[in-house]
């Protein structure tokens, strides 16, 4: 593989203890099953995956825990020399219980995780340079010191060399005020190119539930393109030239655990495979790439866990064959 990363991932990497037994709360769940997850980190590891070199930044408690995770991308192939392990803080926990139907439902371990201790020297910025896409998570925003280095470091990549994605994956419940959430985020989204979110992140950002609408609102507010999924009924793409629609997939769904990872995955490959500017891509080519992105969340969603359900591009391209 590439020794310099296309993409380079920045935030949290978390264990997930996903309950066995769905349709019971996590209270009353008889045990938990150990998985590395992490929304970046997901990210990471489906372009990996997908054939797209990558590299992830943040921090880890220097625990077992934090071993593990760090270990499991570099088996699967993440570049991971900029992980900080961290010596006063634990990595960060998730335990997750599962509807019937694989939603799920957090409660995060940990009120000072290590993933919120990163700090702006963490970051190798002539390294970081090489990367064509930077993606970075909205956990970092949560409490300080992170969210005055993510402000920073995005600040720095605004002359478009390197393209700014983010992915809001709001978790109000670890938020002090809705209002607050919303205000940080909305600053991120001024200083992204990629915007990928679902249609829930998207009324809650604009107050707009109508996706065109939604959609236009936060293109307006700085992007390049906005992606809004709807899960299995697809996705509505808008940049400042085209817009449109793809179609998604019916699954049996068995955990959502990283659909919308998957999705981005199979979003920015198809970016930096068309070796266009995004000003440049038609409706057609979008909606390609969007389907494509769409058959990658669909097989997650058909599998258990997040970075475990994530698949390779063989298995992809046999899936939208075979449909």
């Amino acid at each position: 593989m590439n020794n310099v990363p296309e993409v380079t991932c920045i935030g949290e990497i978390l264990v997930d203890f996903v309950s066995t037994e769905k349709g019971v709360s996590i209270a009353d769940s008889p045990s938990f099953m150990k998985l590395p997850g992490g929304a970046p980190a997901n990210l990471a590891v489906g372009l990996v995956r997908l054939g797209v070199p990558t590299a992830f930044i943040g921090r880890v408690g220097d625990d077992s825990f934090g071993q593990y995770l760090c270990n499991e991308l570099r088996k699967i192939g993440v570049m991971s020399g900029g992980i900080v392990f961290d010596k006063q803080h634990k990595t960060r926990l998730a335990f997750v219980s599962l509807t019937p139907s694989g939603e799920r439902f957090f409660e995060f371990w940990e009120t000072q995780p290590a993933d919120i201790q990163l700090r702006f020297s963490d970051v190798n910025l002539p390294t970081l340079r090489d990367s064509k896409i930077i993606h970075v998570s909205s956990f970092l925003l949560l409490k300080e010191p992170a969210r005055s280095s993510l402000v920073q470091l995005i600040s720095e990549f605004q002359d478009g060399h390197s393209l700014i994605s983010f992915d809001p994956n709001i978790r109000l419940n670890l938020w002090k005020t809705e209002s607050k959430a919303k205000q940080l985020m909305m600053k991120v989204v001024k200083f992204t190119h990629i915007l990928r979110l679902n249609h829930q992140e998207a009324a809650f950002l604009t107050g707009e539930d109508n996706i065109e609408k939604s959609a236009a609102q936060l293109l307006g507010a700085g992007p390049r393109i906005v992606v809004i999924t709807k899960g299995s009924g697809g996705c509505y793409f808008r940049t400042k030239n085209v817009d449109g629609y793809a179609d998604g997939y019916t699954v049996d769904v068995v955990d959502t655990t990283g659909c919308g990872d998957g999705f981005l995955a199979g979003l920015l490959q198809g970016l930096l495979q068309s070796d266009l500017k995004i000003e440049e891509l038609s409706r057609e080519q979008l909606h390609n790439i969007c389907r494509y992105a769409n058959a990658v969340g669909a097989i997650v969603a058909t599998r258990p866990g997040a970075i475990t359900a994530l698949p390779e591009k063989q298995v992809v391209d046999e899936f939208i064959g075979s449909r």
